[in-house]
């Protein structure tokens, strides 16, 4: 999400809970899944969405997906 700049809650919420390998392996996967579906929703530039709001949301689906 984006208020002000971007914010990454996942890292955030990581940093106060301790996970198991398998927990950690699932929060990745459903990090990539949540960035992917975004790109879906953000792929058409409606009205809603500031200019660019498409451009940035591929650059951090393809963060995601690095990670």
């Amino acid at each position: 999400m984006w208020v002000d700049g971007p914010v990454d809650v996942g890292v955030e919420v990581v940093r106060h809970v301790e996970l198991t390998p398998a927990q950690a392996r699932r929060m990745r996967e459903c990090r990539r899944l949540q960035a992917l579906t975004w790109l879906f929703l953000l792929s058409g530039e409606g009205p809603r969405n500031p200019p660019g709001t498409f451009a940035r949301q591929v650059e951090r689906v393809l963060r995601v997906l690095d990670a």
